[in-house]
């Protein structure tokens, strides 16, 4: 089984490395008090700081370390500055799959990244249960391949953190339920 785990809030600044927030750190204790329990052999998690310092708490329970995967990373809007409102660009590229800001990846890209990564990780791990810690919109992207009415109101919806179970099948297709609750 795959746990996905989208990183505890953090406090906004335009850096992919940004901290969490103090009650990010809290949250992180939380998810890990979801997590600990379930038989979890391996972590793996976007090599953002947030990202990791969310499953950083679980690694330190189980005993086991955090190993970064790059293309677990969010996906990248546009390497400028975004003019007006984050979610009205966001919403955009739900819209159009193949829209791309300069800089940016298109959904489909980001989607193809992400879902490459997270079935390479269970392929590799068939029979272990591994978390893997990542963000909103590729985690959402992700979750929009197993089933279709995931959409840019679902990512809106995603609280920081949140974390999904996915019951994993060579046989049949995958399918996700949500395990995280929010307080």
């Amino acid at each position: 089984m795959i746990f996905l785990v989208r990183h505890a809030h953090s406090d906004y600044i335009p850096d992919d490395m940004r901290p969490l927030s103090p009650s990010g750190r809290l949250a992180a204790e939380r998810v890990a008090d979801t997590l600990e329990g379930r038989g979890i052999t391996r972590i793996i998690s976007s090599p953002y700081t947030r990202a990791v310092q969310t499953v950083e708490p679980l690694a330190r329970r189980l005993g086991i370390q955090v190993e970064c995967d790059p293309d677990l990373r969010e996906r990248r809007l546009t390497d400028g500055q975004i003019a007006g409102d984050f979610r009205d660009y966001q919403s955009a590229t739900w819209k159009d799959f193949d829209l791309a800001y300069p800089g940016g990846e298109t959904s489909n890209e980001a989607r193809t990244r992400i879902s490459r990564a997270i079935r390479r990780i269970a392929e590799a791990n068939t029979g272990r249960h591994v978390a893997i810690a990542s963000h909103g919109n590729a985690l959402a992207l992700f979750l929009q391949t197993l089933d279709g009415t995931v959409d840019f109101e679902f990512w809106m919806q995603m609280s920081m953190p949140d974390v999904y179970a996915i019951e994993t099948s060579a046989a049949g297709p995958w399918s996700f339920k949500r395990l995280w609750q929010p307080v």
